[in-house]
This record gives structure tokens, sequence and C-alpha cells, in this order.
């Protein structure tokens, strides 16, 4: 990577002049190709293993059917039009499409990303945070400011963007950028409860926020000019795990209070993929990633307590209802010939039993990864081929 005997940009990216988006994808003859990520902590590893192994399966097909003789590690951005995502989630759409990494990249990303974010430090220590985990959140949580508490999600996201972008480039640290596959991420404005999206390209004109100060913001094209640090800790400021985000005067919780499950968000988006003005392009296929999901049995002298852990599981995190309504929608709009009735809908999710994650402790990684790949090889595996061969077809 080459380097620049200039001074390195600013990583706040507050000036009045806006950095220039992406241009508009040419979409394939089949229609737009859209992708969702669910937020989900440490758990997000689950959901790039799935996509991962279908990128993989997609070079294996581009091989064998000569469609392509490169034996390099295929990138999403380079399949997918559109891509969402809340929390973690939002930090996977950013490494795979703003920073273009390709699967076995980001995977290896994610697993030294959720370590520094989520292993609290206890005395400088994060073994001993590890050690003490939950004492050393609580400590942390009662005798520091929110500064503190974001201060690994800050330095972690720095770390990758300095790895993965061009020191010479002026829009390293712009979520904005020109080079930028199309993402977004997803913030909830705190005191309003509206949903505002961060994304990789300017924000169109008709999608301008309704509440008066975050629209505001909007009309001023601050919007178009935050950095990645202060967006990833935006999208990510779930309350419990890490503290709210200030931008601009604005208070933003994690996506996940509205849109843990953004694939509803990604699909009124489809609208950015043409100019406006033009009719709403036509969707090929929607991939939707969750994080693990769990079964939560209710009986015994338990049952109390396992009525509140599929509340957490289920509710606020709210993913698979999310999915439902998709769901129910595409049958709609099939039954109803709609010009999207053709559109096919896939959701993976790993299958955890009755086992309930933490998903603020990355020492759960390694079994929910094995979960995960029970479900590669089987549930899923007709899916993730269907996918794989939908993805190769390129047209």
């Amino acid at each position: 990577m080459t380097t620049s005997n200039a001074s390195p940009p600013s990583r706040r990216s507050d000036a009045q002049i806006n950095p220039p988006g992406p241009p508009l994808p040419v979409l394939r003859e089949n229609g737009a190709r859209l992708l969702s990520f669910d937020g989900g902590g440490v758990k997000g590893v689950s959901a790039v293993m799935l996509l991962d192994a279908i990128m993989r399966r997609v070079r294996d097909i581009e091989l064998a059917s000569g469609e392509s003789a490169d034996q390099t590690n295929r990138k999403p951005v380079d399949y997918f039009d559109l891509a969402a995502g809340t929390s973690t989630g939002g930090l996977i759409a950013l490494m795979l499409f703003r920073l273009k990494m390709d699967t076995q990249e980001c995977l290896k990303v994610y697993r030294s990303l959720a370590k520094d974010i989520f292993t609290p430090t206890l005395f400088g220590s994060k073994f001993l945070g590890s050690l003490f985990r939950t004492p050393t959140l609580i400590l942390n949580a009662i005798f520091y400011d929110h500064e503190f508490l974001a201060r690994p999600l800050k330095k972690a996201v720095e770390k990758v963007v300095d790895e993965y972008s061009n020191p010479s480039d002026k829009w390293r640290n712009s979520l904005v950028h020109p080079n930028s596959g199309m993402m977004f991420m997803c913030a909830t404005l705190a005191d309003a409860g509206e949903s505002l999206l961060l994304r990789s390209y300017p924000q169109p004109d008709d999608a301008v926020p309704v509440t008066p100060k975050l629209r505001q913001v909007s009309e001023s094209g601050a919007v178009n000019r935050i950095d990645i640090t202060s967006a990833a800790r935006a999208t990510s400021a779930a309350p419990i795990y890490l503290p709210p985000e200030k931008w601009h005067g604005i208070t933003f919780w994690d996506g996940g209070v509205l849109n843990n499950n953004p694939i509803s968000q990604l699909w009124d988006s489809r609208f950015d993929l043409v100019q406006q003005g033009q009719p709403p392009p036509v969707v090929n296929f929607v991939m939707s990633f969750g994080c693990g999901h769990s079964e939560v049995k209710t009986h015994s002298i338990f049952k109390i307590f396992n009525t509140i852990a599929r509340y957490i599981e289920s509710f606020m995190a709210n993913t698979e209802a999310k999915n439902l309504d998709f769901r129910r929608l595409v049958q709609r709009m099939r039954g109803r010939h709609d010009q999207d009735g053709h559109v096919k809908y896939f959701r993976l999710n790993a299958d955890c039993g009755t086992k309930i994650f933490d998903m603020s402790d990355p020492s759960i990684m390694p079994a929910l990864e094995k979960l995960t790949q029970e479900y590669i090889d089987g549930d899923a595996k007709q899916d993730i081929e269907q996918c794989a061969r939908l993805l190769a077809s390129r047209r």
C-alpha cells in the first residue's frame, strides 16, 4: 500500500465539503440483488460464516463452468447491489461493501473486532476483564463515562479502516465514498424513535427524516459527511452494552432498537438504486442473514426465566418477526402479480437449539461457529447451493 507525505486526513468528516458518492450500479437484466445482516453482537460471526459458505460455492461453480478462471475469493460487493446492516451487522456491511473485503477477510477481522469491542478491561487488563467479566462490566458502567466505554469500539474500527484503506485517500475516513459499494447502517434517534440510515452514498433528496432536528442535520448535508467511526458507534450503541453516540447535537441508540433485522429498511431503500423520478428497480432476490436462533422451552419451575429469555431473544431482537413480516409481503406480491412478484427471498439463520448465547461475550464464538457449521452442512445446504447458483449466473 502506498504512503503519502501529506498529513493524514482527519478522522472526522465535519468539513463543509461533501465527499463524492459512488455511481449507481448497472443492474443485471434479472434485477437487483439485496443483502441484509441482523444485529447480534459477537454472534454476527455466524452470519459471516453463512455468507462465506455461499461465496466459496460461487467460486467453485464459476471455476467448474468456465465462467471465470479467477482462483481468488469472491467479494460480495461484486455480486450484490445494495446491503444493509444493523449494529454489528452494520459493521459487517461496512467491511464488505465500504471497505470491499472478501468474506474470508471479513471473518478474520470480525473475530478480532468482536474481542476488541466486547472484552472489558479491568485495571488496564483485558485478561482480567474477561476472567471477571460481569463485575467488570458493572464497575465500568458505574465509574467511567461514555467516552471511556466507547473507546474499544472506536479504536477497533479505526484499526480496521487503517488496514483496509489507502493513507493517501482524502476520503478514507468518510462513510460516503466514491469507490464504495452501496450500503447503509441503521441508527435510532434516541429521543424520538426515528430511524436514520447512515449510507455509503449521498442521502437521496426524498429520504430526508421527519423529526425536525434530524431533518435539519440531513438537509444541511452533514449526514453525508459523517465519518466511519461515528457511524459505527451510532449503529452499535446498544442500550446496556455500549453508550449512546452523540453527533451534531443528536443522540443515537443502536439501530437494533427499531431495526435489528433491517430487511424492511433494505426493501424500502431499493429506490436508491435508480435516479429519483425513475420507476422502482425490479428486484431479483433478497438474502437475509441472522446471527443464530434459539428455541426456548417453557416448562418446569424456571418457566418465568425461560419466558424472559424468549422475550429478549425474539422480541427485543425482533429479528424473526421482521423475517415473517417480509415473507408475508413476498407472498402477497406473488399473489397480486406485482412487478416484484417473482422475487426470491432467502433467510439463513443457524439453529442453536435451546442454547442461548450472550451476544456480548466473545468466549461463546467457538461454540456458535460449531453450530453454524453444522447448519451449513445440514439444513442450510440446499439454500446455500441455490443462492450460490443465482449469484454465479451473473445475469
